[in-house]
């Protein structure tokens, strides 16, 4: 009996172990599928696409090393690059709020900051690219007088800038000279090169195109030192801006800080590797042949980057455009909460 007794025993305890374990297991398996989950949601929510939206040109040739060579900023964001193709495109979509990273004229970064929509301004991609061309060489900008110029874009910020220039240095606008305004950048050439227009106002990187194709065509101003000698800002005026979402800075601050260290040695290499940084841009179809940019590189002005070192240059320039046309800038001078600082 009591050997029956201790077989009873052995055989209680056997089966309680046993059932134990299987609650153990059972919890330990929920635990495992409630942590997998968790990190399914986990990986889901890093896994984040950051939209970055640019125009051609000049401004496409500081993205081009990036979309060529895709350099992993954070192995959980994925940077998907798009080139807009027309200004009303692109300045809809950053309007709309809809790109994580653009590349924009700079008077839109004001407009945008102007409408409360959040984005903060992080640098210059692009400093001043605008030139004045023709077949004889002058003295001083005072031999414009009496001159007829082709430009494009009136009352757009070149046409601003150029106004700025030549009043700057003793030109009536109304009286001195004429104006035959052409609707785009890209007429420009065509026009100069047949010789339907013998002064004539052109932006990189028509100019270069220009350079190329017409013999006899000489860069007469660069309104990029002409602005520097006038205001005393060395880089000259900004052109275009990167800008960032408000939500991106707040939500993932390390990558926006790496991205922008990579993206201002981007800027640094094109300088010095301009032979690639043209291949790149033919082989992506951004605007711009190799010929252009080898050619063309130091009068595209895409370095200095940093707004730490440039704000008394944005400041300047938002000054100029509010005193000729406030609505270029949304109505009113942006302040210090436009940039962001690193």
């Amino acid at each position: 009996m009591k050997k029956m007794f201790i077989v009873f025993l052995a055989l209680v305890l056997v089966l309680s172990v046993g059932c134990t374990s299987k609650e153990n297991k059972k919890i330990s398996d929920e635990s495992n599928i409630e942590e997998q989950g968790e990190l399914g949601e986990n990986s889901i929510e890093e896994n984040k696409i950051v939209k970055f939206y640019f125009p051609g040109g000049v401004p496409a040739l500081t993205v081009a090393k990036f979309m060529k060579e895709n350099p992993v900023i954070d192995e959980n964001i994925t940077i998907e690059y798009e080139l807009q193709s027309t200004p009303d495109l692109l300045a809809s979509t950053v309007l709309k709020g809809e790109a994580d990273i653009a590349i924009v004229p700079s008077n839109l970064a004001a407009q945008l900051y102007n409408k409360d929509i959040p984005y903060k301004l992080a640098g210059t991609s692009v400093w001043g690219t605008l030139y004045l061309m023709g077949t004889e060489e002058i003295d001083s900008i005072d031999d414009l007088k009496g001159r007829e110029i082709t430009s494009f874009g009136k009352n757009l910020t070149p046409d601003l800038v150029f106004k700025y220039v030549l009043s700057e240095n003793g030109i009536d606008l109304d009286n001195d000279i004429t104006v035959n305004y052409l609707s785009a950048a890209t007429e420009v050439g065509p026009q100069f090169i047949s010789g339907k227009a013998n002064i004539a106002v052109s932006s990189e990187p028509q100019t270069t195109n220009i350079l190329m194709k017409k013999e006899d065509a000489k860069i007469l101003l660069d309104f990029n030192e002409e602005w520097s000698k006038i205001t005393g800002n060395k880089s000259g005026y900004p052109q275009a801006s990167l800008i960032i979402s408000n939500d991106l800075i707040e939500n993932n601050r390390e990558f926006v800080e790496n991205f922008l260290e990579v993206y201002e040695d981007n800027l640094k290499w094109i300088k010095d590797n301009p032979e690639l940084a043209g291949q790149y841009m033919e082989e992506l179809d951004l605007g711009m042949t190799k010929n252009v940019v080898v050619n063309g590189i130091d009068r595209m002005n895409v370095y200095p980057f940093r707004i730490e070192d440039s704000m008394d240059s944005y400041e300047k320039y938002y000054e100029v455009l509010f005193n000729f046309a406030p609505d270029v800038i949304g109505g009113k001078l942006p302040d210090e909460e436009l940039y962001f600082e690193r």
